[in-house]
């Protein structure tokens, strides 16, 4: 492109944006969403009751739906008096499988109707969401249906699921048409405004964005809508790429802006099985907007430790003064969340006495508001034992989950290393930089740990498929989900065993039935 060419490229954008712009301000001020479904009296499910309540802080309560743990490599450290040292260190917070009660949502289906979805993609679509997705809602849970082709439709308010409304909620499925072009922000301007404008509030809100295009004006468009909206309440954007043309790198810049889930639909007879994933990890959220802050705790012993770094870097932390803060919009039960930092330990030239033996070396701190609505804080000491530098250390063995997610969180790393010389055409180079991995996979001590071996049959797989034809087809939409999965430990339905690695119990399960009753149709 010339000069001239990138300039009329760039007033075209900024005019795009502005007339998006203008069109969401002309909305807002015209249209009210307020009528939502209510729930009759004294029915409302924001008052029921939680399964389980927060009992204290202990990490180790095992009545507690929540625990903390954060731990060294190995539970004994010597000093070093010559040099300063970096340990790698794993936060994790773990949530209990609680059946029963659950948390109602309200879903809004952000449907792509472009000229693109004719024929077999629409109506795979339309089956997921009349046969598979509606039967797993209750009738305090509540949805509404949105399209977006040039212009978006909203085609029904949040209507609860009762008998009475499932028919005109499959109506309002079977009567969407593709026709068009792609305009994602027309579509999220209706969902946003569904959420703002509702009456009742569900405690769980989430929109399920899908789309098999191209927009080049929406990340920049949705951004914009979060900020000048100002959502009023907690939600999750999940996105789903549909089919090989849908732009993964978008899709999953979207969902990241509320911490959201990527799925990308290699098989167009798969969205089912994706939409059911989604669905089931929504139906288990138990605490929404956690945020973990982990800071270092200065002490006699070590008044200059730092924290060297926090494993996915800015797209996950935010540092300030020293202290790393990530959030966690949604956080659905019977799941585990790993954090792995690197801390830098200064050196000691002094000899210990015996109530220096034990120290603190850092502190993690996790708040979130629970499914009725209380907030909970918990806190987490990452404690080690303390040997002199002239003493014998004694044998360890080094902790297998922390090397296990260690390996997980380089994965991703060297994921992201080798979609970036792939995107730019060095397909040798990425395969190159994954082989070496893979190595390292087979050589290590914990090489035959359940994670470890998924990742090494994840990475071979991407390997295979980092060749132009196969990248550019469907290796370059897998490759941007595989980097996040492991990183965000979400599951990836196109990886053999992905739906195992990190999904919950009702996720899996939601799978397998979507599964076993396509194999029943057959």
């Amino acid at each position: 492109m010339n000069l001239a060419e990138i300039q009329r490229a760039q007033e075209s954008y900024q005019n795009s944006v502005r007339i998006q712009e203008e069109e969401t301000k002309r909305k807002t001020n015209v249209l009210k969403y307020n009528d939502d479904d209510l729930f009759p009296e004294p029915m409302a499910a924001s008052e029921r009751k939680p399964d389980a309540k927060t009992e204290g802080s202990d990490p180790s309560n095992p009545n507690d739906p929540i625990s903390l743990s954060f731990k060294l490599r190995y539970s004994s450290l010597q000093v070093n008096s010559a040099s300063e040292t970096v340990e790698p260190a794993l936060f994790t917070l773990k949530t209990k499988n609680v059946t029963g009660d659950r948390a109602f949502i309200d879903l809004v289906c952000v449907l792509d109707t472009s000229f693109s979805m004719n024929g077999e993609k629409l109506r795979l679509l339309q089956d997921t969401l009349q046969f598979y997705l509606l039967p797993l809602l209750c009738e305090n849970d509540r949805i509404s249906i949105v399209s977006f082709s040039n212009l978006a439709k909203r085609y029904t308010p949040l209507l609860r699921v009762t008998k009475d409304k499932i028919a005109t909620i499959s109506q309002a499925i079977r009567s969407l048409a593709a026709k068009g072009g792609t305009d994602i922000t027309s579509g999220m301007t209706e969902a946003i405004k569904i959420f703002n404008d509702r009456r009742h509030r569900n405690p769980v809100s989430s929109v399920f964005l899908l789309s098999d295009g191209i927009d080049p004006v929406a990340l920049a468009g949705v951004k914009s809508l979060l900020e000048t909206q100002k959502p009023k309440d907690n939600f999750t954007i999940n996105t789903f790429g549909y089919g090989s043309d849908h732009d993964p790198s978008l899709m999953s810049s979207l969902a990241t802006l509320t911490d959201g889930k990527f799925y990308s639909i290699e098989t167009l007879s798969t969205v089912n099985e994706n939409f059911v994933h989604a669905i089931g990890g929504l139906l288990t959220v138990m605490g929404q907007d956690a945020t973990i802050n982990i800071q270092p705790v200065k002490s006699e012993i070590f008044p200059n430790i730092q924290i060297k770094k926090a494993f996915g870097g800015s797209d996950l932390w935010n540092v300030s003064d020293g202290a790393y803060t990530t959030r966690i919009s949604q956080l659905s039960s019977g799941c585990s969340r790993n954090y792995v930092l690197e801390l830098t330990i200064p050196k000691f030239t002094k000899e210990l006495n015996d109530e220096q033996r034990e120290v603190v070396l850092a502190k993690a701190t996790v708040t979130m508001i629970s499914s009725n609505g209380e907030v909970m804080n918990k806190e987490c000491d990452l404690k080690v034992n303390l040997i002199n530098e002239d003493e014998e250390l004694p044998q360890q063995q080094a902790d297998k989950d922390l090397l296990s997610n260690y390996y997980r969180v380089r994965a991703a790393e060297i994921l992201l290393e080798a979609r970036k010389l792939a995107d730019e055409g060095d397909y040798e180079g990425g395969r190159k930089i994954l082989t070496n991995f893979t190595e390292e996979l087979r050589n290590s001590t914990v090489k035959d740990e359940f994670l470890v071996k998924e990742l090494l049959e994840d990475i071979l797989a991407i390997i295979e498929e980092m060749h132009p034809e196969q990248y550019v087809f469907f290796g370059k939409h897998r490759l941007y989900q595989q980097a996040e999965c492991h990183l965000k430990e979400r599951s990836n339905l196109n990886s053999k065993k992905g739906v195992n690695m990190y999904s919950n119990e009702m996720e899996r399960e939601f799978v397998e039935m979507a599964r076993s009753n396509k194999r029943s149709e057959v």
